[in-house]
Formats: C-alpha cells, structure tokens, sequence
C-alpha cells in the first residue's frame, strides 16, 4: 500500500511544507506499519516554496502526476479537504486522514481520521503533533515548519495567529537557531517577487476556490511589500481574472492584493456583481474595479466569511 500525502491545488507554501512534515511524523510513528508513505504536491512551486526548500536543502516533493494512481493508493490530506481544493485524482473513498487549519466543510460516507484546529498554519497543527507524541522532528522538518508559520501568518501579525502559533515559532526558532525576523524578510522578500510573471500567472498565483452556497467563488491572493506595482497592472489582472473564472467553473473571482508591509488590501474584480458583493462585504467604495478594504490580510478569516455571508 502506497500512502500519498498531499496539499491544495495552487500550492503555497505551507501546503507543499505540511506534506513532507507529516510524511516524517507518519514515518516515525509508524501509524501505517511498513507502508510506503510519500510527500506529493498538487501543482507547481511558487517562488517563495522554492527558495524556502534550497535555503534548507530540502528537495521539493514530487508532482502526484507523476505517478500512476492504483486500486492500493491511499491520500492523507494537508492545508486542504474541500472538493473544490483537492487533486483531480482523489476521490472521498480513498482518503485516510485530513489535517487542516480551515473552515470545516465535510461530507463523508466513512468515518476517517480528522485533525482541524483554528490556528493560523497548518505546520502549527503537524508540529504540535510530535510534541503530542513525544517524537523529535529533523532539523528540515524544524525548518520548513517554522517557515510554513510565518508564512500564513504574516510574520506573526496576521488575524488569524494564535498563541500556539507564536509558541510554536518560537521554540523551533531557538531549536534551529533561525531568527524569525530574519527569515520573515527573506519569505517576504520571495513572496513579493513577481518579476517575470505574467499577468495570468499572477491571478493564479495561491486562488482558492470556494462553494458558498449555489455559488462557486474564486479568491486569489497576492502578497508584496510593492502594492502599487501589482495595482498598476490592474487591467491586465481584471483580463486574466476573467479567464480564470471560466477555466475553473467559478461564478465570482476576486484578487486580493496585499501588501504585507503596510498590513492593507485591496480586491480587484472583473464587474459589476462582483463590485456589489465587495462593497457590501467591506462596507467600502469600488472604483475602476478596485476597492480598498483596509486592513484585512487573512483570505481565510477576513475575506472569504465576510464575501461567504454577503451571499447566503
């Protein structure tokens, strides 16, 4: 029995970091006995996923396309579970465990095991694990939890941190020796690195996308420190936006634009029924489509719900 275990489609980091750090706790807990156990990730690396792996000499697992999924092929879920988020090639029966940070939305015919707690990464839920269990993780592991982190949380500063986020950080920060303003800057350095993207690769650059009700919402965010680089590309985005809506079957798209400096975001959207949702949403004004909602940085705790209740 093989046993993949896998982030959301338009991985980020966290997404394709939480995959190789369970697939170590799984190993040295020996939950599934002499079964091979295999880190995989649903697309393609972003920049700051890249540059993350090389600083800490990890190798990037492998895309699952890579792969001939068979009868004896089993998925442990991280950083995702919702249908929308997951890889082509799963499907519910197969699935053994889920590991999350995100809202719950789940129907499943058979018990399986769940693990999903508020806090602001799901490295925070994996490494909480080992303590849980009494089981030392690798420096790598150490490593690329303690980026998974600060990346989804802003630095510590997003909404969405919690205190055992911080706790977290802080004692692999002293058990690495790694600064953790110290490699903020570097993961913000990377996420702002938009050089040599175009406008298409932009607006898919970390999208999810979402069912609320009857309606299918596409929410991609763009984290710099250069907001008005990425504003100034604005109708280019509403155009690749536009497109990507329709190549995913969303009804609504949204990009959200935030510059993780100055703690603000901005969301551009491509017409007039997005515009009502947004204004309605953030209590704000859009124009030429974009509207400033002030300082709102987390898609999952302050966007997603209040877009999500505008519409039910």
């Amino acid at each position: 029995m093989r046993i993949f275990v896998i982030g959301h489609v338009s991985p980020d980091l966290d997404a394709i970091a939480a995959a190789v750090e369970y697939t170590e706790f799984l190993l040295e807990l020996k939950r599934y006995g002499g079964s091979e156990i295999i880190p995989v990730r649903a697309g393609e690396p972003n920049i700051e996923t890249k540059t993350i792996f090389k600083k800490f000499n990890v190798e990037l697992p492998k895309l699952l396309d890579e792969f001939t999924i068979g009868p004896d092929d089993f998925f442990v879920l991280v950083d995702h579970h919702e249908q929308t988020q997951r890889h082509e090639k799963i499907v519910d029966d197969k699935i053994l465990e889920i590991i999350d940070h995100h809202r719950v939305n789940l129907n499943f015919s058979t018990p399986i095991r769940v693990d999903v707690k508020p806090v602001g990464s799901t490295s925070t839920v994996i490494y909480d694990h080992f303590y849980m269990y009494n089981l030392e993780a690798s420096y790598q592991t150490s490593a690329l939890a303690l980026a998974g982190i600060l990346s989804d949380t802003v630095g510590l500063k997003s909404s969405t941190t919690t205190g055992l986020d911080r706790e977290i950080a802080q004692k692999i920060s002293k058990k690495i020796n790694e600064s953790i303003e110290k490699l903020t800057f570097e993961i913000f350095r990377a996420k702002s690195d938009i050089s040599g993207l175009t406008a298409r690769e932009i607006a898919k650059k970390d999208f999810k996308v979402f069912d609320f009700g009857t309606t299918k919402v596409l929410i991609n965010q763009v984290e710099t420190v250069e907001s008005k680089k990425v504003l100034g590309m604005k109708n280019e985005l509403v155009q690749a936006l536009d497109s990507v809506k329709k190549e995913v079957g969303a009804t609504l798209g949204f990009i959200m634009v935030t510059d993780i400096l100055a703690i603000n975001s901005w969301i551009i959207y491509t017409n007039e029924a997005e515009k009502e949702v947004v204004e309605k949403a953030f209590i704000t004004h859009g124009i030429d489509n974009v509207a400033d909602i002030g300082p709102k940085i987390s898609r999952k705790k302050d966007v997603a719900p209040a877009i999500e209740k505008t519409l039910l």
